[in-house]
């Protein structure tokens, strides 16, 4: 039957398809299916920092929410694993360009927020006086410059820059991963099983007492800092590269399986948050019984992290291109990135109005803080977005001045003066300060798109009456 199928096709050849003048396009090669992955982490990760804010540590149901939110540490990395397997599973990779091109996307933010952290943290604890006195002398310059290169060495300027500087290791050793999985191909399941048991005797050894050799030397320094080193997570990583690498069959297979991965996944959450009451009610510490750190509760971040993958596949296959639910996921994707970066500042004004209020009830403080640290950390994002800080704080280049209208930024930036003023001035807030700069940031934006705005015009103008644009004015006679 094939044969006089082929046969068949072969005499009878199909007619030409019709000619068109436009281009052929493009295939869209996003993972839409990583948007929502994206966004939920996100999410997940600022409602953990708010809750250990908000939430007395001893609370025994803050902590059951906590052990599942902390997926997203691992969360991460797997994500940054997989895109950088699935760009260039079929393709070479010039280890040179892509250090530079990543560096210049991560390195940049990571200094520039380092350096912002760094004075912030000064300036709450006593105000500009205590800013100028890190530089005041001789001697509390070469302090700070050692606090500063500190910092820098480990992401210890704030508690969530340590994703930055461990990325950073990923791009590092990424070339030389990508070689060994390209030339083991076959053999990756071998290489994960290594891979996860060196994942489990580490986690379990960081958990007790280090060994003696462990507590001296470089080595010691390394043990001391494990946590901001690649090492805890180099199992997730190598998950997400090795997915990648076989999508084709990664994807068919929990598409294929997708309720069975789902029942599996809640039956591990429900039996690591049994397993978690048990150990309360046996004693054990709540640090400990929540700990990211922890192996047995390894399976469920695994298990989260497949459904959240399932639920993304879903959304791609039922996304309806132009959306509102698109838009909005296809924004959240490009801003995700800042409004990480950006949160940690948001929530710590914010929390001077918890501390202020220590009678208020526990949930719903803790969720309206959520709910004014996401709108405070959305206005600063969608402003450095706009600025021309942009590729420093937020790892993109600034949004195209074309659609954007500086009128309506003005009044915007206007609105958020107002308001931050009044909460200076009504509630002695400190939060009102970075409302109404981050709106007096918006206003001089506005004024630098406007720039942008008119000299693309003239550009345009002159390509029109037949001139060469300005840029290849200079390009042609250089």
């Amino acid at each position: 039957m094939s044969g006089i199928v082929e046969k068949d096709t072969e005499s009878t050849p199909a007619p030409a398809p019709p000619k068109s003048d436009s281009p052929p396009k493009r295939r869209d090669k996003h993972l839409y299916q990583l948007d929502l992955v994206r966004l939920v982490t996100f999410a997940a990760v600022i409602l953990d920092h708010v809750m250990l804010g908000v939430i007395p540590l001893t609370n025994v149901a803050a902590g059951g929410i906590e052990i599942f939110l902390r997926y997203s540490r691992y969360s991460f990395f797997a994500l940054t694993g997989f895109v950088l397997g699935y760009q260039y599973r079929n393709r070479d990779l010039d280890a040179v360009t892509f250090w530079r091109r990543r560096f210049k996307l991560i390195g940049i933010p990571y200094v520039a927020w380092t350096l912002f952290y760094w004075v912030y943290s000064r300036y709450r604890v006593g105000g500009w006086d205590n800013v100028w006195n890190t530089i005041d002398s001789g001697e509390h310059l070469i302090v700070t410059a050692k606090s500063l290169a500190y910092d820098l060495a480990t992401g210890n300027a704030w508690y969530h820059l340590y994703f930055l500087f461990v990325s950073m290791q990923i791009y590092l050793v990424f070339p030389a991963v990508l070689w060994v999985l390209k030339r083991t191909w076959g053999y990756h399941r071998y290489l994960l099983l290594v891979s996860g048991a060196f994942h489990a005797v580490l986690l379990f050894g960081m958990l007790r007492p280090p060994l003696g050799v462990l507590q001296h030397g470089p080595q010691g320094e390394i043990w001391s800092h494990l946590l901001v080193t690649i090492l805890p997570y180099q199992f997730f990583v190598l998950s997400g590269c090795v997915a990648a690498l076989h999508f084709e069959a990664f994807h068919a297979f929990l598409k294929r399986y997708r309720l069975a991965s789902f029942a599996i996944g809640v039956s591990v959450m429900a039996a690591t948050l049994g397993y978690y009451l048990y150990r309360i009610d046996s004693g054990e510490e709540m640090f400990r019984a929540t700990n990211v750190f922890v192996l047995h509760n390894a399976f469920a971040y695994i298990a989260i992290i497949v459904i959240l993958y399932g639920l993304g596949s879903i959304w791609q296959e039922r996304r309806n291109p132009g959306s509102i639910a698109d838009r909005f996921l296809k924004t959240a994707a490009d801003r995700s990135f800042g409004i990480y970066l950006a949160h940690g500042l948001a929530l710590e004004e914010l929390m001077d109005i918890v501390h202020a209020h220590p009678t208020w009830q526990v949930w719903p403080t803790m969720f309206l803080t959520y709910l004014g640290t996401a709108i405070l950390t959305v206005f600063i994002v969608e402003v450095l977005r706009r600025s021309p800080i942009s590729l420093m704080t937020t790892g993109r280049e600034a949004l195209a001045a074309d659609g954007q209208r500086p009128w309506r930024l003005i009044g915007v930036g206007l609105t958020g003066m107002v308001i931050g003023v009044a909460i200076r001035l009504v509630f002695d807030l400190r939060v009102g300060d970075l409302t109404a700069l981050v709106g007096a940031v918006l206003i001089a934006t506005a004024g630098w798109v406007a720039v942008r705005q008119r000299s693309e015009a003239m550009d345009v103008e002159g390509t029109t009456d037949g001139e060469l644009p300005v840029s290849e004015k200079i390009g042609a006679n250089s």
